[in-house]
């Protein structure tokens, strides 16, 4: 079954759903995966396969036994687990959204229990860069933001699969000062150190980093000021790398390029920085995205190429309707007018259904989508082209794979 020469094999399902804008998706007949997890990965112990793998992220919280993260990776051809890891979350971290403290583990636990991650909204989209960042690039570290229930002062670490938790956080100061408030712990994914963002009481904000070898100090990063920034996390980009402070921050493959959500302006595409910045009106120089293209962004699929759905429950082009489509973002000028040729046709045909993109193929010429018609979830695959003929995925491995959780990455 052929449909464009983007696709290749598949058989299976996908769920999603999306933050403070829209949800939609497009797809193209055919299979979803082309390499299946081809590198061998024992199932439970082994490595995650360098690509030919969809990782997914979920979170239990048991009344009695501690919190878990359990790490999947999925072989997109069969849908069979290839490797699964789980992280027990230590009792010091922050894991529910009532300690008041930002960190990516509480929004990966938010919600996100085992059960199907749907919501009268839809279900849940394609995971912003920051949830992907939670982990090494290995998935053999997790980071955690600590607290001392009775101080309420914050700090970083990471724990590893074995249960074994590294502080990376001095012990707080004898003097007189602003409560230690280190949050948005996110990991290098060479591994090498933890960042995070710590506001002090005139809202300023600034990024550092620690490194998890030797004596763990503080690096600057840079900083300014966090007004008007409630909802931000911290996302990494680039190399040598850098902290981008920001609302729904997703960072391109290449790490040249980023799209967030600013405060009074909407959605934008930047540059990454020479050096750590905050997605905010003077802050990063940005480009807004033109309202005519009516595109919340799910992700990339090249380095200028931004996957697009509708801003809001449903386009105002009918034939947009609860579809996807691409914008190139090098045709952006900076007015406030849409470029002729920068927005592509869609991709999946319009439907009253509610579709949400769920995963992004690493190569950028598939995608797996949420399909929420009533109360039944489907999962589809299709090309990242035109008048797509989207594939329902039969298998039932990919309900389990894809309802529940987060999908952090396809490799």
């Amino acid at each position: 079954m052929a449909v464009a020469t983007v696709l290749l094999p598949l058989v299976a399902g996908c769920g999603g759903s999306h933050d403070d804008a829209a949800r939609d998706a497009k797809g193209a007949g055919a299979t979803a995966g082309q390499q299946g997890g081809s590198k061998s990965a024992g199932q439970g112990s082994g490595g995650f396969p360098d690509k030919g793998v969809i990782v997914t992220a979920s979170c239990s919280v048991p009344a009695s036994n501690p919190a878990s993260v359990t790490v999947t990776g999925w072989d997109p051809t069969t849908w069979k687990r290839t490797v699964s890891r789980t992280f027990t979350v230590p009792a010091e971290a922050v894991v529910a959204e009532a300690d008041d403290v930002a960190s990516p583990l509480v929004e990966l636990c938010a919600d996100n229990f085992p059960v199907a991650g749907t919501s009268e909204e839809g279900p849940r989209a394609v995971a912003a860069t920051r949830l992907r960042q939670l982990f090494d690039k290995d998935f053999s570290r997790m980071a955690v933001v600590l607290i001392d229930r009775e101080t309420e002062a914050t700090g970083v670490g990471f724990v590893d699969t074995s249960g074994k938790l590294t502080k990376l956080s001095g012990e707080r100061s004898e003097d007189f000062g602003d409560t230690p408030r280190e949050e948005n712990a996110v990991f290098a994914q060479d591994g090498s150190a933890v960042w995070f963002t710590e506001t002090d009481s005139s809202d300023r904000v600034r990024i550092a980093g620690r490194a998890v070898s030797g004596d763990h100090a503080v690096t600057e990063q840079g900083g300014g000021d966090g007004r008007y920034m409630d909802g931000a996390g911290l996302a990494l980009a680039g190399d040598p790398v850098r902290g981008l402070f920001g609302k729904e921050v997703r960072v391109s493959h290449e790490g040249r390029k980023a799209t967030s959500f600013i405060t009074g302006r909407g959605f934008n595409v930047a540059d990454v920085p020479q050096r750590s910045a905050l997605f905010k009106v003077g802050g990063v120089k940005a480009t807004g995205i033109p309202y005519e293209a009516d595109c919340y962004p799910y992700g990339w699929v090249d380095d200028v190429t931004v996957l697009c759905g509708p801003r809001l429950d449903e386009a105002d082009d009918p034939e947009r309707r609860n579809s996807f489509w691409t914008l190139d973002t090098s045709r952006l000028d900076g007015t406030a007018d849409l470029p002729k040729g920068a927005l592509g046709d869609p991709i999946i045909p319009a439907t009253d259904r509610k579709n949400t993109v769920r995963a992004i193929s690493a190569d950028g010429k598939q995608l797996i989508f949420a399909s929420l018609q009533g109360t039944r979830l489907e999962f589809f695959v299709s090309a990242i082209a035109p008048g797509a003929a989207p594939k329902k995925i039969a298998s039932a491995g990919a309900d389990k794979a894809l309802s529940v959780g987060e999908v952090l990455e396809w490799r």
